[in-house]
């Protein structure tokens, strides 16, 4: 054991510039290898952040995963239907509140419903198509950013009056509307509805915010003419790269379309 340190000893002394090469290229290649790992965390860490967690993970829409069976195909396995128009369904999702409380017993997420819609909005003689969506403030933080985005106002500025309506800052810039101002909501269904707007947001997808408002589920009820209704539930998990197979499972058990 003493020659072998011996050895070294004299390896190391009598060639200090190989050694110091030797040391210094291993801390470099060392050092690297942390910095690539840092930087690919850092990266994966700022996707997520800024673009997985900005939306819900998941949308569990009123959409059926297949069309409804008829009882003949129920009862008769040799039954065979042509030519049959299916009954007009009501839209939405079925006991949404229920259906919300029994996920929560397994999925490892937060839900919200929400309503979505589409309406024409008019100010100052200008008409605008816009996606209206009724959200509950109360848990809209839970499923997405859009606490965080809001730029004049606030969430709980939907409270301050019977039909608010928080816009895209560049919605606002386009139809030339400030906060306060009233705008005129008409649906497909053909219901008016006066709205105040009482702040704006800015999410950073050019999309979103010259094309949405977002409104309290009852005003987005109102122009569906359906009271009660929900037709999405949105769902955020708390690990995202799991959000794919909750969709499929929470798909399976509620017979409804969820996307991921």
């Amino acid at each position: 054991m003493k020659l072998i340190l011996a050895i070294v000893w004299t390896h190391i002394t009598y060639r200090i510039h190989q050694t110091l090469v030797g040391v210094a290229g291993v801390a470099i290649g060392v050092g690297f290898s942390i910095m690539m790992a840092a930087l690919m965390e850092g990266s994966q860490n700022d996707f997520i952040s800024t673009l997985l967690d900005a939306l819900p993970h998941i949308s569990l829409t009123d959409e059926r995963r297949e069309p409804t069976p008829q009882p003949a195909d129920l009862l008769y396995t040799a039954a065979e239907i042509h030519g049959l128009t299916p009954a007009v369904r009501r839209p939405g999702i079925k006991n949404p509140m229920a259906t919300i409380a029994s996920l929560q017993t397994w999925v490892a997420a937060a839900l919200t419903p929400s309503v979505q819609s589409k309406a024409m909005m008019r100010y100052a003689g200008r008409n605008l198509t816009i996606s209206v969506i009724g959200i509950d403030p109360h848990t809209e933080s839970s499923v997405s950013n859009l606490a965080t985005h809001v730029r004049e106002g606030s969430l709980t500025s939907l409270y301050r009056a019977s039909n608010a309506i928080l816009l895209g800052d560049g919605l606002a810039r386009k139809i030339g509307t400030r906060v306060n101002s009233k705008v005129t909501l008409v649906s497909a269904r053909g219901i008016t509805v006066t709205a105040t707007v009482v702040g704006t947001f800015h999410s950073g997808f050019r999309a979103t915010d010259a094309t949405t408002g977002y409104v309290l589920l009852r005003t987005a009820q109102t122009l569906e003419n359906q009271i009660g209704i929900v037709n999405e539930i949105r769902v955020r998990a708390r690990e995202p790269m799991e959000a794919r197979l909750i969709s499929e499972r929470i798909g399976e058990q509620t017979g409804y379309k969820s996307i991921s």
